[in-house]
């Protein structure tokens, strides 16, 4: 291990050994027991991060989360390359990512091979609208959990409230709104010094 990766580590308390099969099998079971995907993984990683495996604080976890929202692609992806990437660089990165990937793949594959004959089925159809519900149930706790780490100070309601105006109410572009939010957050936000 270099010596920035060193600092890297001590800065955000990673532990000093996190082996990359336990990275990769975290990210897994983040993946194969959440349904929905994307912000609905974010919980799950979040108490299998932060909690169980204690190898980040909450605040660290935002902050990838955050800036996992600000780049294109699917947002538990991202976060499991910026988390991956953190724990255990290139290799920690590939573990993460594979093993927030492979079990939808897998899944989706078993899916269509021996399951799609049975969607005509009404029980089937039931099943699958609950697991609609579920998630719905996942993104509200996303959004809530994420929503009361996020709004402590005027700035971030104020942020959020145009965010909400420009996307939910305006009906403009998700990107337009994250820029205004962006531009928003440069000028009124305190700046710390790196």
């Amino acid at each position: 291990m270099d010596t920035k990766q060193a600092e890297i580590k001590k800065e955000y308390r990673v532990p000093e050994k996190i082996s990359v099969l336990s990275i990769f099998w975290t990210f897994f079971r983040v993946g194969l027991f959440t349904l929905g995907g994307g912000l609905a993984m974010l919980p799950v990683m979040r108490h299998e991060i932060v909690h169980k495996q204690k190898w980040l604080d909450d605040c660290d976890f935002y902050s990838f989360v955050s800036l996992a929202t600000a780049i294109p692609g699917a947002i538990a992806v991202n976060t499991a390359y910026l988390l991956g990437r953190r724990l255990a660089g290139k290799q920690g990165l590939a573990a993460a990512v594979l093993g927030t990937i492979l079990p939808s793949f897998t899944v989706i594959l078993l899916v269509v091979w021996f399951l799609s004959p049975f969607f005509k089925y009404p029980k089937v159809a039931a099943f699958l609208r609950g697991c609609a519900i579920a998630v719905a149930g996942q993104l509200a706790f996303a959004g809530l959990s994420f929503g009361k780490r996020s709004l402590g100070k005027w700035q971030q309601v104020v942020g959020f409230i145009l965010g909400l105006t420009i996307i939910g109410v305006l009906k403009i572009h998700p990107i337009w709104g994250i820029i205004a939010v962006s531009i928003f957050g440069f000028y009124f936000f305190p700046h710390q010094e790196s």
